[in-house]
C-alpha cells in the first residue's frame, strides 16, 4: 500500500467518528423530529404497545387553536423578545464600551479583561449557585430587604436578565477587544491628525472595522431568540413560573416531561419556530450587511 493511500485512510479514520456523530445526533435527530411533527401516537390496548402514525397537519391545527384561544406560548414569545431586546440594547452596548476601554489600555484594563471573562469559563451551575446566594441571601441581608431578588415578583425577571447579560459579557468583550486590537495604529493616528474626537473616532473608524464581529453577535442573538432559556432551568429546574418562561425553556421543559403522545405536538412547534427563525435570521443578516457601516463608506465620509 502506497504512502498516499495510508495517509488517506488515516484522514478518513480521523474524521469518521465526528462525521458519524454529526450524522446520528444532528441530522438523524432533526430529521426524526421533522417527521414526528406530522405524526401522532396511537396506543394498541390489546398489545399494550404504542406506535406513531402520520396524521398530516393535525398537530399544526392544534397549535393554531392553542394560539388562537390563549396559550402560555404567547407569554413565552413575549419574554423571548424582551430578553433579546435587553441583550442587544444593554448587553452589546456595554460590551462595546468595555471593549473600547480595554483597547485604549486604560487603568486596570488587563484586570477587567480577565475579570469579565471569568464567568464564561466557569460551570453554569457554579455561577448560578453563587449568584442565587448573592441575590437571595447576601444582598437582601446587606440592604435589609424582606425578600430575595428572585423571590420578589417585581425584581425576579430583571435579576434573571441581568445574570444572562453578565454571563455572556466576557465572550463579547474578548471578541470585540480582539477585533479592535487588529486595527492598524496608523489608521487611528490619521483620524487624530484630522481632528477626530474620541466619539467620532469610534463611530467612523473603530466601529466599521469591527462591524463584521458585531454582525456575527447580532445574527447569533436573532437566531437564538427561540432557543434562549434565560438559564431558567439552572435556577428553577422544571418549576419556573409561566410568567418568566421563554420559548427555549418552554420547549426544553415540556420535551423533558412529555409523554410519547405529547412529543409530536412539540416537534410541530419546533418546525413552526424554525420556519419563522430561518428567514428572520437571514433577513436581519442581509439588512445588517447591506445598510451597516463599512470601512470604505466611513472612510470616504471621514475624508469629506
Amino acid at each position: 500500500m502506497s504512502k498516499k493511500k495510508k495517509d488517506l485512510i488515516f484522514c478518513l479514520l480521523i474524521i469518521a467518528v465526528p462525521a458519524i456523530q454529526f450524522g446520528i445526533f444532528y441530522i438523524g435527530v432533526n430529521l426524526n423530529s421533522l417527521l414526528m411533527a406530522f405524526q401522532s401516537y396511537n396506543v394498541d390496548k390489546t398489545q399494550n404497545t404504542g406506535y406513531y402514525v402520520f396524521n398530516h397537519f393535525e398537530n399544526f391545527k392544534t397549535i393554531y387553536l392553542e394560539l388562537k384561544y390563549g396559550s402560555e406560548v404567547w407569554t413565552a414569545l413575549k419574554n423571548s423578545f424582551v430578553v433579546f431586546g435587553y441583550n442587544v440594547v444593554i448587553g452589546i452596548t456595554l460590551a462595546l464600551v468595555f471593549s473600547l476601554y480595554i483597547y485604549k489600555k486604560m487603568v486596570l484594563s488587563k484586570f477587567f479583561r480577565v475579570l469579565l471573562f471569568l464567568p464564561s469559563i466557569l460551570s453554569s451551575i457554579v455561577t448560578v449557585t453563587m449568584y442565587k446566594y448573592f441575590v437571595e441571601s447576601g444582598l437582601p441581608e446587606f440592604l435589609g430587604l424582606a425578600n430575595g431578588l428572585l423571590s420578589n415578583p417585581d425584581t425576579a425577571m430583571g435579576t434573571l436578565i441581568f445574570f444572562m447579560i453578565w454571563i455572556g459579557f466576557g465572550t463579547q468583550v474578548l471578541m470585540y477587544s480582539g477585533a479592535m486590537s487588529g486595527i492598524d495604529d496608523s489608521v487611528i493616528e490619521a483620524a487624530k491628525l484630522d481632528g477626530a474626537s474620541p466619539l467620532r473616532e469610534f463611530v467612523s473608524v473603530i466601529l466599521p472595522m469591527i462591524y463584521p464581529t458585531l454582525v456575527t453577535f447580532l445574527v447569533v442573538n436573532v437566531a437564538g431568540i427561540f432557543t434562549n432559556q434565560l438559564n431558567l432551568y439552572s435556577f428553577y429546574g422544571n418549576g419556573a413560573e409561566v410568567k418568566y418562561r421563554t420559548i427555549g425553556y418552554f420547549l426544553f421543559r415540556n420535551t423533558k416531561l412529555a409523554s410519547n403522545a405529547e412529543l409530536p405536538g412539540l416537534a410541530a412547534y419546533g418546525v413552526v419556530l424554525t420556519v419563522i427563525s430561518v428567514p428572520l435570521t437571514l433577513g436581519v443578516r442581509y439588512l445588517l450587511e447591506r445598510f451597516g457601516p463599512s470601512e470604505d463608506r466611513e472612510g470616504k465620509s471621514h475624508a469629506c
